[in-house]
């Protein structure tokens, strides 16, 4: 059954200033031409939904809400002249969608969402996505959704335990990645890699932190791409009194004022104070600048091994993107145990997995050592992952929920 389906996100505002530097001719393009070219860099989920399902006969469109000069020729080109949430409800007016799917719920939920509905009235639908930490707080805002979807059985219950209904739609890898990089016949030239964040928080990256730490010392050769920040003590200050200001907002009921600032809907979600991350000299002088898109996954490919270590905020289940990427490329994956890891992948025949800090050191010196094994299982999770976990499975998925909810509160569709 055709629909007209909208996912509308955000992207991370560091991808968004490393692509428009890499390429500065692109901001001067016309809408469609910049849309095409960032989203063939393949950051995120880029436009897999859009395509995959496009393929189901569904009519689908894909919008970055904060990509401002992709919004501003959007608006410049329909000769409107507004732009943030304002510009974003004149685009849904124009496209009609049936279906919404919000990937970004931190910065559009609560009334908005209902107000959303009074301004397009097409829509049937407006789906919440969350996979990663929020606050008891945060949940309230959620329940404008029709429904949530996840990446993470932990999160589903959670929701569920709320009130709240969810699906849980894993994340996972798309092919035609693998025709832009172009990986036939290339041998790895690094032994170990990681790429990803290193967010001082017990939901974030601490572990993360200390277990790279640790891989250091023991003398293995690490590549490691991240952002290394540490904020002065003035900005330090402001970010710990705007998370306080946003507790007394939430306690006092004053949610609403939240969406009005950036600053306190960011630091709203955080579940600790902020404070600056501790990094060991060693850490600070091999970390390089973060890397993105299809040079990350050109990297990924480049590596013997790829390192993956879930946010603190994941609990006992394995969820996160890196799960597929890494796989996806064909780099073999060490990531942390979890119980749910096996239903995704064969531990230790398609990925490694490792419970402790030693036991981590330990498999990664033994797969340096073993080069016919390490390949083998890179070679496994490469299959695995091509036949299981990719988006046009996801999509599928994606739309038989759609389709389900649809049926069940007898609804038509375009």
């Amino acid at each position: 059954m055709s629909y007209r389906f909208v996912k509308i996100t955000t992207f991370y505002r560091d991808y968004l200033s490393y692509f428009y530097s890499k390429n500065k001719e692109v901001s001067s393009l016309s809408y469609d031409e910049q849309y095409k070219k960032i989203m063939y860099d393949s950051f995120g989920w880029a436009d897999f939904f859009q395509t995959n399902l496009s393929q189901l006969g569904v009519d689908a469109y894909e919008i970055i809400y904060n990509a401002t000069s992709l919004q501003k020729a959007w608006a410049n080109e329909h000769s409107i002249d507004l732009e943030g949430k304002e510009l974003l409800i004149e685009q849904l007016k124009a496209i009609r969608p049936d279906i919404v799917f919000f990937q970004d719920s931190n910065n559009f939920n609560g009334a908005w969402i209902d107000f959303l509905r009074t301004k397009v009235p097409s829509i049937k639908q407006i789906i919440g996505w969350c996979c990663n930490p929020f606050t008891p707080d945060q949940l309230t805002l959620y329940k404008n959704f029709d429904y949530m979807i996840t990446c993470s059985q932990l999160f589903a219950n959670q929701f569920k335990e709320y009130g709240l209904k969810a699906y849980i739609l894993p994340h996972a890898f798309e092919k035609s990645i693998l025709k832009k990089i172009n990986i036939e016949g290339s041998e790895p030239q690094a032994d170990f890699l990681f790429i990803g964040s290193l967010i001082a928080s017990d939901d974030f990256h601490n572990l993360r932190t200390k277990i790279i730490e640790n891989l250091l010392d023991s003398g293995i050769n690490l590549e490691l791409y991240s952002k290394i920040l540490i904020d002065d003590p003035l900005l330090l200050f402001l970010k710990q009194s705007s998370f306080l200001l946003s507790k007394i907002l939430i306690k006092s009921g004053f949610q609403k004022y939240l969406m009005n600032s950036k600053t306190l809907r960011k630091v709203a979600l955080l579940n600790e104070l902020p404070r600056n991350p501790k990094y060991s000299a060693k850490l600070k002088a091999i970390v390089k600048e973060p890397i993105y898109g299809l040079e990350m996954f050109s990297q990924i490919s480049n590596s013997k091994m790829t390192l993956n270590i879930h946010g603190g905020v994941a609990g006992d289940f394995a969820a996160n993107m890196r799960l597929f990427e890494v796989t996806g490329v064909g780099s073999c994956l060490i990531t942390d145990w979890k119980k749910n890891l096996n239903e995704l992948f064969e531990i230790d025949n398609e990925v490694v997995a490792f419970r402790t800090i030693d036991e981590c050191i330990e498999k990664v010196n033994w797969l340096l050592e073993n080069p016919t094994e390490r390949e083998k299982i890179a070679r496994a999770g490469h299959q695995r992952v091509l036949r299981d976990h990719n988006f046009a499975i996801r999509a599928q998925k994606l739309d038989e929920i759609i389709l389900a909810e649809m049926y069940h509160k007898n609804l038509q569709l375009t």
